[in-house]
């Protein structure tokens, strides 16, 4: 039986791209925020050198509240709204989520409930990463800062795009 932490981080991940085998293979990057108050928002973005591939999936109810009803029967499944688009290979934005930006990223793993959460897992270029922060901006972290910056203007483009 899958724990509610594991059924908890498979949804979450759902829609980020994988193999066949289900196994990230790729360069990519994954960014969950669960807000403080109200749903969670997943982006990630395939890292290819050609065509890099952005998804984001917005929940539109808190997956945590429900994660432990999953497996009854009649429980319904989380209601989102997905986006994948495919971005310019030249596009600025990539220009902040280097390697060196994602391992500058520290765990911050100090927080409590009703603050703002994200958990990053990332590869590129032969290097991986699983961090964690509660509260980026007040920390003044310019690592965390800058990927989510980065993160949130590639998904404004492309959510404003299909309105």
């Amino acid at each position: 039986m899958i724990s509610a932490v594991d059924q908890y981080l498979q949804t979450l991940l759902t829609f980020v791209p994988r193999n066949a085998a289900n196994r990230f293979t790729r360069d990519y990057i994954a960014l969950i925020h669960v807000p403080a108050v109200g749903p969670e928002k997943v982006y990630s973005l395939v890292l290819d050198k050609v065509q890099p591939i952005l998804t984001v999936a917005a929940y539109k109810s808190a997956v945590w509240e429900v994660v432990e009803t999953f497996g009854k029967e009649g429980a319904s499944k989380p209601e989102l709204d997905a986006l994948q688009a495919q971005v310019a290979a030249d596009h600025p934005a990539l220009d902040y989520l280097l390697p060196d930006t994602l391992k500058s990223c520290d765990n911050y793993s100090d927080g409590r409930a009703g603050l703002d959460y994200y958990l990053m897992l990332w590869q590129r270029d032969g290097e991986t990463g699983v961090v964690e922060c509660y509260e980026p901006y007040s920390r003044e972290d310019y690592s965390w800062s800058t990927v989510i910056g980065a993160m949130q203007v590639l998904s404004s483009q492309y959510e404003y795009a299909i309105q």
